[in-house]
């Protein structure tokens, strides 16, 4: 999301709208250059009054409007979402004076949207917010929402008898709105009240209306289908550029990569200390290791290509202790030819993309993936599950061998990817058929300009427009 957030506005500047990115002033971002506006605004439920300011970023480096809200009891946190103790239990309020506020910021800015994009559960009430808005200004309004689901897992559930200090009105409150199993579904709400949804990838938006992927929420989203469209994201190609890349040892032509490939390789290899004899393929993971990445598939056959010493691996990530555990022990064994670092670095994270020669992504459900397009762009052919945006940028040669840059599996288990691993392995042997995908992967256009030409048909769609 916060890819979108940093990136979609900009493209959207560049085709011709006038996009303002509006979120909480949290603690991490206190010393931004700020400046509050005088007026301020204010939030009302159940005789409650809860006052925030809005301020506006004024470091001109960045080229879209950046508000922020500003409430120190609500978002001056050590933590975003959470801290050590858990999820925060009053993120059900946080939510709704920031979608409050994305309705009321007209009157402190002199700046009125046409259209308010919200963004995942945090966000979503403020579809609801603008229909309550109209509901007493009417038609001649000409506002409307849009609602983009970046992961259908996350839907923002609390205790239904908080509803009516959300600040929304209470007809809301019904199983088509907020209320979901006796709880308040803040994305729900979005959902139902958004006048168009968007997912990140077009393979995700067919898959949240099944059973399988939707969360208990795909009857809403069958509901809604005729209002639903998948926009693939896409990457910042100027920062994820690797012939420009000083993060990474060497720069990487892609018209001519083997170069700087095999020197970020040997880099790669030496910060990690892989054996260098024999030249082996290199596979790389950067991931949050948690269910939903699938690598649990990878641990349980790693054993096995690991003592058969035809591959190497490096895996950066953390998450489930079960998880960075087992990684570890096969670490510890394997020092050789498995190297591993539990945390996250993302100047780290480029060397692997630079480094590798594959990239692994096993994921169980992938809305869009980033990750993939990052190793693409930096010559790592990805071997990935057939699923959401994993699905809609990965060409397997299985599809189309002129156009393939990547291996996709569908069966969600170990056999599957180790077969996949093991046909990968052996392209990589023979080069020819590697070099081919290698240099597709790194043509694919991941770029922000188709993506937010399809945002602005969405914009359009939503106020009516043809």
């Amino acid at each position: 999301m916060g890819e979108v957030v940093g990136s979609l506005p900009i493209a959207l500047k560049k085709i011709g709208l006038d996009p303002r990115v509006l979120c909480p002033l949290h603690k991490n971002c206190e010393n931004l250059p700020i400046k509050m506006f005088k007026r301020k605004i204010i939030f009302e439920s159940e005789g409650q009054k809860i006052i925030s300011e809005i301020g506006t970023l004024t470091d001109n480096t960045f080229p879209v409007p950046v508000y922020f809200l500003s409430n120190k009891k609500l978002f001056e946190r050590n933590g975003i979402y959470s801290d050590d103790d858990g999820d925060y239990p009053d993120n059900w309020l946080r939510s709704c004076v920031l979608s409050d506020a994305a309705v009321k910021i007209e009157d402190c800015i002199k700046w009125k949207p046409q259209i308010i994009h919200a963004h995942d559960w945090m966000a979503a009430p403020a579809c609801a917010f603008l229909n309550a808005k109209k509901s007493k200004l009417g038609s001649a309004l000409n506002q409307s929402s849009v609602l983009t689901i970046h992961n259908l897992e996350h839907q923002g559930v609390f205790e239904g008898s908080l509803f009516p200090r959300t600040g929304l009105p209470q007809e809301y409150w019904s199983i088509d709105g907020f209320e979901h199993q006796g709880s308040i579904n803040l994305l729900k709400g979005g959902i139902q009240h958004a006048d168009k949804i968007t997912t990140v990838s077009p393979t995700y938006s067919a898959e949240v209306k099944t059973k399988q992927f939707g969360h208990g929420l795909e009857p809403c989203l069958q509901f809604r289908a005729a209002d639903l469209i998948g926009i693939l994201n896409g990457i910042d190609m100027d920062l994820w550029n690797p012939s420009k890349d000083t993060a990474i040892p060497h720069p990487i032509d892609q018209e001519s990569p083997f170069t700087g490939k095999a020197i970020c390789k040997q880099y790669l290899k030496n910060e990690f200390g892989l054996s260098s004899g024999k030249d082996l393929p290199l596979f790389g993971v950067v991931s949050r290791l948690y269910h939903q990445k699938g690598l649990d598939l990878l641990t349980s056959i790693l054993k096995e290509l690991l003592e058969s010493k035809i591959a190497q691996f490096i895996i950066l990530g953390s998450g489930s202790p079960e998880e960075e555990g087992n990684f570890s022990k096969l670490a510890g064994k394997f020092p050789h030819n498995l190297g591993l670092k539990i945390g996250f670095d993302d100047q780290l994270a480029r060397r692997i993309f630079a480094g590798t020669d594959f990239f692994i992504m096993p994921s169980r459900f992938e809305p869009c993936g980033l990750a993939q397009q990052y190793a693409m762009r930096y010559g790592s052919v990805p071997v990935a599950r057939d699923t959401g945006g994993l699905s809609d940028t990965i060409i397997s040669q299985k599809n189309c061998s002129l156009r393939a840059n990547g291996y996709l599996f569908k069966g969600l288990t170990s056999k599957s990817l180790l077969h996949e691993l093991s046909t990968a392995i052996n392209d990589w042997a023979e080069q020819k058929n590697y070099l081919h995908l290698q240099k597709n992967a790194m043509n694919l256009d991941c770029s922000w300009e188709s993506a937010a030409k399809k945002y602005l048909d969405v914009y359009q769609w939503s106020l009516g427009n043809p």
